[in-house]
């Protein structure tokens, strides 16, 4: 009896499995297609790569990746400018540098922070100029937007763009983990 109830948790595990890894394949869309010259409307197909899509895996920001530590970032950067400890937070310490800031959680880089007056930042490599339009142009459609900016998140890491929606400035760059949220 105990081997009929693992078979059949296998085999319902298997089926559930299956249609949720086909359904996160890409699939050819259909559009309605009209044509000028004779109005006729007929069907196409098109598939998911005709779209673009961001090649950004949101591995690094400045060189620096979520999983580098202090003494990675000081040879990257040099020494901060300045270091300051959270009041309230004490596990949390933060590394200054121009235009950007490197929070670190118990020794663990937690969140880099790149000020929305620098001039350019560095994601995966790339140089993107610091502004709302470059960076939207460069990483195309955000996942979602939230009421202090758009979030664009690559399976752990996140990259948010603080928006002053008042003044239409860009304030401030986060990288962080998902795990950080």
């Amino acid at each position: 009896m105990k081997n009929a109830f693992i078979a059949c948790y296998l085999a319902g595990g298997i089926i559930g499995i299956v249609p949720l890894a086909y359904m996160s394949l890409p699939h050819p869309v259909h559009e309605q297609q009209t044509t000028a010259a004779t109005s006729a409307t007929e069907w196409a197909t098109v598939s998911h790569a005709d779209y673009t899509v961001s090649d950004f895996r949101l591995q690094s920001v400045n060189g620096l990746s979520l999983y580098d530590d202090k003494i990675t970032v000081e040879r990257m950067l040099g020494d901060p400018v300045q270091v300051t400890r959270d009041e309230w937070l004490t596990e949390m310490e933060t590394y200054e540098y121009p235009n950007m800031d490197i929070v670190f959680r118990d020794g663990i880089m937690d969140e880099i922070k790149v000020s929305g007056s620098a001039s350019t930042v560095w994601i995966d490599d790339e140089e993107i100029p610091v502004s709302i339009e470059a960076l939207t142009r460069a990483l195309g459609k955000p996942d979602y937007k939230a009421e202090d900016g758009i979030v664009y998140e690559r399976q752990e890491n996140v990259l948010k763009l603080f928006i002053n929606y008042d003044t239409g400035t860009l304030e401030s760059i986060a990288y962080y983990h998902t795990s950080s949220i």
